[in-house]
């Protein structure tokens, strides 16, 4: 009991200090901002823990995501500090999502592969679909996100960094199919609720870069668009591990 009531407390400072944040943090990120940030971030990956004791759930699935989530929980920290001329929180900000993205990867895989002998990490369909949507995003950067690049560093980051964010949702869509498709225990649930957080991840990061390098700083709803779908996303996976052992 002491558990129950005790994640329901971090859902609901979740959802006061997320709309908190989201007012403190325009037109620019301040120390009241930060704190707001860290509070609601520390939740999703304090839900995740209690997640993990309140099912008995130590599947590599929720040892993994867990990780993913510290992960991001960092880089949402140091992605807050950065000044115009220091730029290495930045850098090292979008380091932790992107090593918080491949532990994701990691985990929907291994999931995937804990209910099919025969899974693939990539077949010919998937991987020819991957091409065309990769390569109609790098073709759309400038032309309709109206991109601009301030180095070379930047632009070659940011196509790693695609890679791995489309990567990602095509894996979380294999395993939500794979989960549900196997029957496993609240399979529709599930399925529904990574789907859900794999396109909420894409448009996050999406509506960020448009904001960061798209001329898009001035437009609010792009950057409340782009916070909530992001912390939406990380609540939803963090959540999943009450649902999903694997």
């Amino acid at each position: 009991m002491g558990l129950k009531i005790l994640l329901g407390i971090c859902y609901i400072l979740f959802f006061i200090f997320l709309p908190l944040y989201d007012k403190a943090y325009w037109p620019e990120p301040t120390k009241k901002s930060l704190t707001y940030k860290i509070v609601a971030a520390t939740m999703f990956v304090v839900i995740a823990v209690i997640g993990m004791f309140m099912t008995d759930n130590s599947s590599q699935y929720a040892s993994t995501m867990i990780m993913g989530l510290i992960c991001g929980w960092f880089g949402d920290i140091l992605m807050h500090i950065p000044s115009k001329k220091n730029m290495t929180c930045l850098y090292i900000g979008a380091a932790g999502f992107l090593v918080g993205h491949i532990f994701y990867v990691m985990a929907f895989v291994n999931g995937a592969k804990s209910f099919s002998e025969n899974y693939k990490f990539f077949t010919v369909p998937e991987l020819i679909a991957f091409i065309v949507i990769y390569v109609a995003f790098l073709l759309m950067l400038k032309p309709v996100f109206k991109f601009n690049f301030d180095s070379k560093f930047l632009q070659y980051g940011l196509y790693l960094y695609g890679i791995f964010l489309i990567g990602m949702l095509f894996k979380v869509i294999g395993f939500a199919v794979t989960y549900f498709k196997y029957g496993a225990g609240n399979n529709l649930i599930s399925m529904f609720l990574l789907i859900v957080a794999g396109f909420s991840f894409f448009t996050s990061d999406l509506t960020l870069g448009i904001r960061l390098l798209g001329g898009r700083k001035d437009s609010k709803f792009i950057k409340s668009l782009s916070l909530y779908t992001y912390f939406f996303a990380q609540l939803l996976l963090s959540t999943s591990i009450l649902l999903i052992k694997a």
